[in-house]
């Protein structure tokens, strides 16, 4: 709920067999406390496994008896061993920090470590995927026993499914999908609920994180490729509670390795793709992980290069695959043991995007071709640094987390067909945007350990982000000679108390209640100029508010979860401005006006969760309300440039299911998005109408994936994955004038490999049957409502991949 310019109120246990995996790593001679109570040996080992952050695999243990329990410190070996004491099974290290239960009958040796580290690959100990331990929700638990809309992939599923980024995760992610503008330029949007494909002053509808750190508040997803990360978590709905503003329709979490002190480790890859009708790529990386410190501590190193093969030809300028574009980036981690239980981190993240063009065409040209006077780059630069530490304080899990953030984005259009100011009949006319981002954030938090029948944790945020933002328009033979410009300066400052509390009923009932007292401050000027006038512009405003969640969960049995919550999102207001000076702002509730205000989103789920067949079948059900009030949205003045606008208030009411099969080698995958995305209540001041639904949100989208793998020979593995998704029909915009229809297409992927401890061979053949759908992106926004603008697929694209271990 939020409370406008300060006076307005607007107000543990896994399932029964598969692997458990931790995103986070532990170090197996390292002594640290453990309070896991007697019980069946399943619970034990699940409460083990969150506490010790490794990965147990209880496929095996269905004969094994009752726990004794451990409390005290030890290392993860020693507490296990003391776990299993009686209960009749015993546990093997089949990998680094990853543990399977076995009858004691069974013959191997145990706790032994591999000569080798396993490869970063699909294997015959892939957990299914709700499986998976989660950390999004800011403390370490089970997907399966979480009252959340909640999917993640491992390190093994993004290598078997080939993804890359943000793009490929959609095809894999249920209920998610990513605008197309471009490497660096898009939106990511779930359960439907989107604001428009334009990134203007608006905050982020999904809240994208790297580890602990926020990477955009007002700008696109910096599509950071995915080398060597470790899980990849999608929350769907609203998560002001914890994550504050900019999720109101979710998170994005991508987990990194961290670097690991027990063994040296490297690896490189290299890839090269070609596209049907356009130019070649590639993709080359590399990792280094150094242990230093005779254990106490490591820094791990990762790089990558990349170039993405254009498609697109302009015929205007007599150029062809336009589209073209390389990526580059690095990451350094490091990792110190402190002593007395705590760990320090620090870290740098970088990452370089240029394209040298746009990739939209216009239809009246070609599928594939459009006609423009000047070229459409795009740059975008990021960089990330953190420090932190966690450890214990007052017998419990504590965190500190300082880190900044910039982000530069610079893009250049074409605006000679319709030019928002007076220039020669025929001139070439260029605008560029320059937008750039810096942001420190601190966050401290405390939580309950595992284990324990009331689990907690408690917050305080601060933030101070600036944001210098400069509009040029001028005539391409003449860029330092600008026809309009406006240099734009914002200033946030944003502090919040969070925290959520989880309690166990008792016979199998839980309540869930959290919540964010949140307060923002927004500060703008702007100076614009053009044909020697000027206009100044200088306000602020405050948002103070408190953001809520409710969850109920039962759970009748261990494989069965069943759960209802409400959770409400938000974001603050702001100000429009204008590169040209002429441009009137009205007072009387007409569009632009000059103060947009805060949306906000409540949010109702039930939900159902279960496994059947000895956990070889998984299925996600959900229902869910969206009640979206006062919608902020970028939208297009007459002359092209941005603004925002209060469009109104909307709604979605849909259903999302998703399901796993596995058996030995085969594994199928099914999910489904139907809703029900529709403005009820429109801004009279805003050309809206409310048959056209929310810009950019399908009624419907479906998955089918189906991998298999099995071994060749002693040393080899093969495995194929094939997948489709499709995405139905939706509107580019609000606008009733001009909102034209697109997608109504589908994706596929097929990838296949060959690997084994050291080494990995694979083919992935994307947009198989060579698609031209129109995916949900805008080209020029100058030309937009001209000409019929699309953004069609990728063509059809082959790439092979080796990948080293060392």
């Amino acid at each position: 709920m939020i409370l406008h310019n300060l006076a307005r109120r607007r107000l543990g246990m896994a399932s029964a067999v598969g692997l458990i995996v931790a995103p986070v790593c532990a170090w197996a001679g390292e002594a640290a406390p453990f309070a896991v109570p007697a019980g069946p040996l399943k619970a034990a080992a699940t409460a083990f496994a969150l506490q010790a952050r490794v990965s147990i695999d209880l496929s095996a243990a269905q004969g094994c008896g009752l726990s004794p329990g451990f409390q005290g410190r030890a290392s993860p070996d020693e507490a296990l061993k003391a776990l299993l004491r009686g209960a009749g099974c015993e546990a093997r290290l089949i990998a680094p920090r990853a543990y399977r239960i076995v009858p004691t009958s069974a013959p191997a040796r145990v706790l032994a470590r591999p000569a080798a580290p396993a490869l970063q690959q699909p294997s015959e100990d892939a957990p299914p995927l709700s499986e998976l331990v989660i950390v999004a929700t800011r403390r370490l638990a089970v997907a399966d026993r979480l009252a959340y809309s909640v999917s993640a992939l491992d390190e093994r599923a993004i290598a078997a499914r080939g993804v890359r980024d943000a793009a490929d995760l959609a095809l894999t992610v249920p209920s998610m999908t990513v605008t197309n503008l471009g490497p660096g330029r898009d939106k990511v949007i779930l359960r439907g609920l989107s604001d428009g494909p334009l990134t203007g002053q608006t905050q982020s509808m999904v809240g994208i994180y790297l580890d602990d750190v926020r990477l955009t508040y007002n700008a696109p997803d910096p599509d950071l490729l995915l080398v060597d990360i470790g899980q990849v978590e999608v929350l769907r709905g609203p998560q002001g509670a914890l994550y504050g503003a900019g999720s109101l329709g979710g998170v994005l979490q991508l987990r990194t390795h961290a670097a690991d002190p027990e063994a040296f480790d490297a690896s490189a890859s290299l890839t090269a793709s070609t596209t049907q009708g356009g130019e070649a790529g590639g993709l080359a990386s590399a990792m280094i992980n150094l242990p230093l410190l005779n254990g106490r501590a490591a820094v791990r190193l990762v790089g990558y290069a990349e170039r993405d093969g254009g498609y697109i030809d302009d015929l205007g300028q007599g150029r062809s695959d336009v589209n073209t574009t390389r990526r580059s980036g690095a990451r350094l981690s490091t990792r110190v043991k402190l002593g007395a239980g705590w760990t320090a981190e620090a870290g740098v993240t970088s990452q370089w995007i240029n394209s040298r063009d746009t990739q939209y065409a216009e239809r009246d040209v070609g599928t594939y071709a459009r006609r423009n006077q000047i070229a459409e780059p795009h740059d975008n630069d990021f960089l990330e640094v953190h420090i932190g530490a966690h450890g214990g304080l007052l017998g419990q899990d504590a965190k500190l987390t300082l880190a900044a953030v910039r982000h530069d984005l610079s893009s250049r259009y074409d605006a000679s067909a319709s030019p928002p100011v007076s220039v020669p009949l025929g001139a070439a006319v260029a605008f560029d945007d320059d937008n750039h981002v810096g942001a420190v954030v601190a966050e401290a938090s405390l939580a309950s350990r595992p284990g324990r029948r009331i689990q907690w944790q408690v917050g305080a945020f601060l933030a101070r982000t600036r944001q210098g933002r400069d509009g040029l328009i001028f005539l391409a033979d003449q860029p330092t000679t600008p026809l309009a410009r406006e240099t734009r300066r914002d200033v946030l400052g944003e502090g919040a108390l969070f925290g959520e509390a989880i309690g166990d009923l008792g016979r199998g009932w839980s309540l869930t209640l959290g919540g964010r007292l949140f307060a923002t401050r927004s500060e703008v000027s702007s100076h614009a100029t053009a044909a020697g006038a000027g206009a100044l512009f200088r306000d602020a405003q405050s948002y103070v508010g408190f953001a809520p969640k409710v969850v109920v969960s039962f759970a009748p049995s261990p494989s069965t979860l069943i759960y209802a919550q409400a959770a409400e999102g938000y974001r603050s207001g702001g100000f429009n401005t204008a590169a040209i000076p002429s441009q009137t702002f009205d007072t009387a509730g007409g569009e632009p006006q000059r103060r947009y205000d805060g949306d906000e989103l409540w949010s109702y789920e039930g939900g159902a969760k279960a496994a059947w067949l000895d956990g070889r079948l998984r299925v996600r059900l959900a229902a869910f309300l969206a009640s979206w009030k006062n919608i902020q949205s970028d939208q297009l003045l007459p002359s092209g440039l941005p603004y925002t606008a209060n469009l109104g208030d909307g709604r979605n009411v849909g259903v999302e299911f998703e399901g796993g099969y596995v058996r030995g080698g085969l594994r199928l995958d099914a999910s489904f998005l139907l809703n029900h995305p529709e403005l009820e209540s429109v801004n009279a001041a805003f050309p809206g109408r409310k048959d056209l639904g929310l810009a950019g949100a399908p009624r419907g989208s479906a998955s089918l994936a189906a991998s298999y793998e099995r071994s060749v020979s002693q040393v080899w593995r093969a495995g194929v994955d094939a997948r489709a998704a499709y995405i139905g029909h939706s509107r580019l915009s609000f606008d009733g004038a001009t909102a034209p229809s697109m997608g109504g297409y589908a994706t596929t992927r097929v990838a296949a490999r060959l690997w084994s401890d050291r080494l990995s061979l694979g083919l992935t053949v994307d947009n198989l049957f060579d698609s031209a759908g129109d995916t949900f992106a805008y080209g020029n926004p100058f030309t937009l409502k001209q000409s019929r603008q699309s953004t069609p697929q990728r063509p059809r694209t082959v790439s092979l991949q080796i990948y080293v271990r060392y």
